[in-house]
């Protein structure tokens, strides 16, 4: 009793880590995933351009020996001669920077939300390639009992055989089986250091770093209605956001573009410095300006930059509708599959498999009576494979396609 207890705890206790390694893993890749980081670094580059456009132009300061004769360069041999100081500052546009910083923002927020929809997808591939390898490992598992089955039929045609009651061509059937039985065990190897792979890229670590899987992985129940996905998705969807955002950014920067048009001032102050020339007594000159750039087709620009921003917040908005169609149709293909795959796994789970095993077990008692033939125990075996891996199939597709709604609704379902 104590033994089996310990057994127990044993195995909840692997369990319980096998689980928390589908959350380890996602909580990795959000972390250090390359890509994620690279959108991290371009949030901050957009955020440091966001105080970048309101800042004004250096000052410029000029100093200018001017106007001494060219044979002798000093001073004070001509009343024009001097030393200018100058200082200018530009001045932008009253409305300019705060329309340029609106419309640095808008790109930001764009960024964030691309950012937002890359966390949701990474998570969503994580989860399905967490799940398919479940599938591979068990199908591993499965497979390896049936060639351990399939042994025990080759025990039990060979003492018919030696009594004369059989003939050789079934053993050398159900060794065919047993071999390609045995060969899939590579295959499921192979897909599994896949699928390992995948994770181990996707969390940035060692791919060949071992990902345990769960003990067990029961069947996940659908959503009914398929509007309540929809409405998820419409509340939730970072690509919806980024879209909507993507838009709205355009049409602050084709209002930006409009006020470009606009000139800069730019101020400027002067102070000449003299020496005394002849009856000149040298007296040093104040001067002060603006300076405006002439508008050679400045607006004809501008206006043309103007039309380019708000054509592409129409084609975001276009977009956004898009995206919404394939969404809908997604959800509702996920939906009808994951239903289906339910359905498929408690049919097969309490009725087809259970009875599958009590007919493989009756055809072969009735087989070593001499009461059943050799087809009938050949096609039990086939049979109950073949149940036992739809079982498989059909539990973990309703586990793939809740991550697949997931992904596209933008939020992980609750139970």
């Amino acid at each position: 009793m104590w033994f089996l207890f310990f057994v127990w705890l044993i195995l909840a206790a692997s369990g319980a880590c096998a689980a928390d390694d589908l959350q380890t893993l996602i909580r990795r890749a959000l972390e250090v995933n390359p890509q994620i980081e690279s959108l991290k670094a371009q949030l901050k580059a957009l955020e440091a351009r966001t105080r970048a456009v309101q800042v004004w132009m250096d000052p410029v300061l000029s100093i200018e020996y001017s106007n001494v004769p060219h044979d002798s360069l000093s001073l004070g041999e001509s009343a024009m001669s001097g030393i200018q100081f100058r200082l200018a500052q530009q001045i932008p546009f009253p409305g300019k920077n705060e329309r340029r910083r609106l419309a640095a923002e808008g790109q930001y927020r764009v960024k964030r939300w691309e950012l937002e929809e890359t966390k949701v997808q990474l998570r969503s591939l994580i989860k399905k390639a967490y799940y398919q390898l479940y599938l591979i490992r068990e199908l591993k598992k499965l497979t390896a009992e049936h060639v351990q089955l399939v042994e025990e039929l080759i025990a039990a045609v060979k003492a018919r055989y030696e009594a004369g009651k059989a003939r050789q061509f079934y053993l050398s059937r159900l060794e065919n089986l047993r071999d390609k039985l045995v060969d899939d065990l590579s295959d499921f190897d192979q897909k599994d250091r896949e699928l390992v792979a995948t994770l181990n890229a996707a969390a940035h670590q060692k791919v060949t770093t071992p990902v345990a899987s769960p003990n067990e992985l029961k069947p996940f129940s659908p959503p009914t209605s398929l509007n309540r996905l929809v409405a998820l998705a419409l509340e939730n969807r970072p690509l919806l956001k980024r879209e909507k955002e993507l838009a709205r950014a355009q049409r602050l920067a084709a209002e930006a573009a409009g006020w470009e048009r606009w000139p800069d001032i730019t101020l400027w102050a002067g102070y000449r410095y003299r020496r005394p020339a002849g009856v000149d007594p040298g007296t040093d000159f104040v001067s002060i300006g603006v300076s405006v750039p002439l508008p050679f087709d400045y607006k004809g620009r501008f206006k043309a930059r103007r039309q380019q921003y708000l054509a592409e917040a129409q084609a975001a908005e276009a977009r956004y509708l898009s995206f919404l169609d394939d969404i809908k149709a997604g959800l509702e293909a996920s939906l009808s599959a994951w239903q289906r795959a339910a359905s498929k796994a408690r049919f097969y789970g309490r009725s087809l498999v259970p009875q599958a095993r009590e007919t493989l077990e009756a055809t072969l008692f009735a087989y070593q009576t001499g009461k059943a033939d050799f087809e009938s125990l050949f096609k039990a075996e086939l049979e109950l494979l073949d149940f036992e891996r739809t079982l498989l199939r059909a539990t973990v597709e309703t586990a793939i396609r809740r991550a697949e709604i997931e992904g596209l609704v933008g939020l992980e379902l609750k139970p």
